[in-house]
């Protein structure tokens, strides 16, 4: 049975949710943290994800876990100017589990480079806090 199908996962009741966002919080705050002190989420774009679901062949998409050197706001930096800040990226993923490489025209999509063959995830979501609505 392969497990890098269109339906993996499942949809979370409200509770579960809950439990999921309220466990990581309350860790957090055990170990000192404010709720400004660390990021909750980040936000995507549809454009950006709907360009990863569309290449031929994906069937999902796979998040990763990372860490950067940033400044307070947000840009990468080197560790003597900046922390160490979690964050994710996002990757398409084929029908047999692997990364997808991002490829762009040369004319390059808005906001986004020409394609040199090295492109390989979506990055840079709006974190939360600092970008968390009303």
């Amino acid at each position: 049975m392969n497990v890098f199908t269109k339906d993996a996962g499942r949809i979370l009741d409200p509770q579960e949710t809950q439990a999921l966002t309220g466990a990581y919080q309350e860790r957090k705050l055990q170990v000192g943290l404010s709720k400004d002190e660390y990021i909750r989420s980040e936000f995507f774009g549809t454009n950006h994800i709907q360009y990863l679901l569309s290449q031929p062949g994906c069937v999902g998409l796979r998040i990763h876990h990372a860490k950067r050197w940033e400044d307070s706001d947000g840009k990468p930096t080197s560790p003597d100017k900046g922390q160490l800040v979690p964050r994710v990226l996002l990757t398409g993923v084929d029908a047999k589990g692997k990364d997808m490489p991002i490829r762009v025209d040369k004319a390059g999509m808005k906001d986004m480079p020409a394609d040199d063959g090295s492109g390989r995830a979506v990055g840079d979501g709006r974190p939360c806090p600092q970008y968390c609505g009303s």
